[in-house]
């Protein structure tokens, strides 16, 4: 039973890390980021930054790290955002 917690865990930390990544990539490759919300990149990049904080004080590595990796998609959305929005 612990394995198969295990891969969930890891399984789940794979797709929340990456979440922003296919739209980062459609945005740099269309040039276009019109229609994605400001409001929903901000949360994206504080719902990331808070989770890193809280997996740094519990020592979680699966929590920060996961995170962390969401926080960049965040960001490097807000900066395509920024340029061809």
């Amino acid at each position: 039973m612990r394995n198969f917690e295990l891969l969930f865990g890891y399984l789940g930390s794979t797709f929340a890390a990456f979440l922003f990544f296919p739209q980062v990539l459609t945005s740099f490759k269309t040039k276009k980021t019109k229609d994605l919300s400001w409001m929903g990149i901000i949360i994206g990049m504080l719902n990331g930054i808070s989770w890193v904080f809280y997996g740094l004080l519990k020592g979680d590595p699966f929590i920060w790290v996961t995170n962390s990796i969401l926080f960049v998609g965040a960001f490097l959305l807000m900066i395509l955002k920024k340029k061809y929005g």
